[in-house]
């Protein structure tokens, strides 16, 4: 009979396999005993394992026809449509479907019950894009919806540094730069014109009808009270009038039904609307005074209110006028001093229709945002404004009706941008901790997604306007967002 070696050699090591044999003759009982024990608890977990569904029981899982894009697994097993017998309780449902954030849920299938497969909603993927800088060295200075369709974006590069000799008589040395364009969904344009003429302003309706107006200091020959001209060009012709003061801006209103025009005034800005068929500047009280630059107008979808943003310091080079004989100044009303003093100001305004005079309205004081993106949203009876309370943000509606201003409630910091769907309900952008930019129902807080690819760093601003969110991350940084409406239900 052949037997085991006594002991084994490993080079330096010995291991004496008859002090193993005896020892594990001691300990034979203890590993029956353990050896028993495991054969029973593998026999257990067998029967439990054939039994437990059996226990159990199973219910039935109708799949309705799916669209050819989607696919549905249930618990990482492909699911295709039809009725499929499974075991009653919990089970993981992932769907998924291309250009839609993929979504996972349970699942519930109860004991000789049937169950209707119900597809959870899937939200399109928001297409978002950043936007380039004309200059490497500009930045975004102010972005708003247009007048017309799509944005109007500003941007602004200083001055280059002098490295050579001074400029001599007769020479001027170069100024900052402005930088005018205009984004919709097919692109972004420059718009050179207008960055040629010291005020100008231009929009095209959907039906390709062009809307322009451009005022020009005098040339050589002076007229004694005359500041310049304003050359308006509508489909019903070409109008020049002249002006006894340098307007600080023009903008068309959407349609071009009426032209929105700043004129000085102390240290603030007239604002006169102007009919472009009866055009009169000089003769026409202000709608309002408000203080320092117009640096931004958002338009409501129908185009009969905007929001005006005023700034004490202006971001574009200002022309500058010769001397002008001192101008009636039309009776306006005072601001408060601790209005006058804001770097930021805010107006709401609503042009005149018929049998109804325009109106303006001051606003709370708005938060600072990168590119003068101040959020704020429209319903179709009313604004719904963000105001900085000096504690923090709040939302106030303010009727467009009466004028009427009642406050909704606060808001967290974080927000960004918010927009009001036709029910009614809010729907908010917010920065969350790791810098991502959530999309949420207000005010229950749910998340519905995280917009792609953007990521803040710092102070954001935001302007919804119907499937369009353009932000700004700084002041180098400007995104313009898609947004489908199905995502946001």
């Amino acid at each position: 009979m052949l037997r085991l070696p006594a002991q084994l050699e490993f080079g330096t090591y010995t291991i004496h396999l008859d002090v193993i044999a005896a020892r594990l003759q001691r300990q034979r009982r203890r590993i029956r005993q353990a050896v028993l024990a495991g054969c029973f608890l593998l026999g257990l977990t067998a029967a439990a394992w054939l039994l437990i569904p059996l226990l159990r029981g199973s219910g039935t899982l109708v799949v309705p026809l799916l669209p050819g894009d989607v696919q549905v697994r249930l618990d990482d097993t492909l699911l295709p449509a039809g009725s499929v017998m499974l075991p009653s309780g919990n089970h993981i449902l992932s769907v998924e479907r291309a250009g839609a954030f993929p979504v996972t849920s349970v699942i519930q299938v109860s004991r000789n019950q049937t169950t209707t497969l119900a597809l959870p909603i899937l939200r399109p993927i928001p297409i978002v894009q950043a936007l380039p800088l004309p200059h490497q060295q500009s930045v975004w200075a102010q972005a708003s919806p247009n007048a017309g369709n799509g944005w109007r974006l500003t941007a602004t590069r200083p001055a280059p540094e002098q490295t050579g000799p001074r400029p001599g008589w007769g020479q001027t040395q170069p100024g900052p730069s402005l930088y005018q364009l205009h984004l919709d969904p097919q692109g972004l344009t420059r718009l050179s014109v207008l960055e040629t003429y010291p005020v100008a302003d231009e929009i095209s309706t959907g039906d390709g009808v062009r809307f322009w107006a451009v005022w020009e200091p005098q040339g050589s020959t002076k007229t004694p009270g005359v500041a310049g001209t304003l050359t308006l060009t509508t489909p019903a012709g070409t109008q020049v009038i002249s002006t006894t003061a340098s307007p600080r801006g023009i903008w068309w209103t959407p349609g071009g039904r009426h032209l929105l025009v700043a004129l000085p005034h102390d240290q603030g800005v007239d604002l006169i609307v102007v009919d472009p068929d009866r055009p009169h500047i000089d003769d026409r009280a202000p709608l309002i005074t408000v203080p320092g630059v117009v640096q931004s107008i958002a338009w409501s979808p129908d185009g009969r209110a905007a929001v005006i943003i005023t700034s004490l310091e202006s971001t574009a080079p200002v022309h500058q006028a010769a001397p002008l004989p001192a101008r009636p100044t039309p009776t306006a009303v005072s601001l408060p001093a601790e209005t006058a003093t804001l770097e930021r100001n805010a107006v709401l305004i609503q042009l005149p229709e018929s049998g109804r005079d325009a109106r303006a309205i001051r606003l709370r004081v708005p938060p600072a945002r990168p590119a003068g993106l101040i959020p704020l949203a429209w319903s179709a009876d009313a604004l719904w404004w963000v105001t900085d309370t000096g504690l923090g943000l709040a939302l106030d509606r303010v009727n467009l009706a009466d004028g009427v201003t009642e406050r909704v409630g606060p808001l967290p910091d974080d927000l960004v941008a918010l927009t009001v769907l036709p029910d009614a309900t809010l729907r908010v952008v917010r920065v969350q901790a790791d810098g991502q930019l959530a999309v949420q129902r207000w005010p229950d807080e749910q998340t519905l997604f995280i917009l792609p690819a953007i990521q803040a760093h710092g102070s954001v601003g935001g302007i919804w306007r119907g499937e369009e969110l353009v932000l700004a991350t700084g002041p180098a940084t400007l995104w313009y967002i898609q947004v489908k409406p199905e995502a946001l239900q």
